[in-house]
């Protein structure tokens, strides 16, 4: 099993904010290639910044500015009898955002989740799975 991760950050409004990306490759199948990255951790950086910018949209629709939103992408690849498939996929999600709660930072994620397009092609092969922070 290999597991690669990326993270995305966003700062200001949807309107306003750019994404930018960080690698952070931590396969276990790559550990002298340190700077070079995989298909695995580029799946990876596109899913944890997709979602990041559907969460600022969902948070807009709702009249709420983040001030900073952090996802990190983890890609777990699996190998089967058939070959290698991508198994999983989190994401962690770190937000600070005034006057919101945990509650209603959690559902707004899980929206984002759900309707995020990359989320939506991996939704019937892998495992998708979200944990979020408040960050007050």
């Amino acid at each position: 099993m290999t597991t690669s991760c990326s993270s995305s950050a966003f700062k200001k409004g949807l309107e306003f904010g750019v994404p930018s990306l960080a690698r952070s490759n931590k396969s276990t199948e790559y550990k002298d290639e340190e700077d070079k990255t995989n298909p695995e951790e580029l799946v990876a950086a596109a899913h944890s910044s997709c979602f990041t910018m559907t969460l600022a949209g969902v948070l807009s629709a709702h009249n709420i500015s983040a001030k900073e939103i952090d996802t990190k992408g983890t890609l777990t690849l699996s190998k089967n009898p058939t070959g290698f498939s991508v198994s999983s996929i989190h994401l962690n999600c770190s937000g600070k955002i005034p006057n919101l709660d945990e509650k209603k930072f959690k559902e707004y994620a899980e929206i984002a989740k759900k309707n995020c397009p990359m989320s939506k092609l991996f939704k019937d092969n892998c495992e998708i799975t979200l944990s979020t922070n408040l960050i007050k």
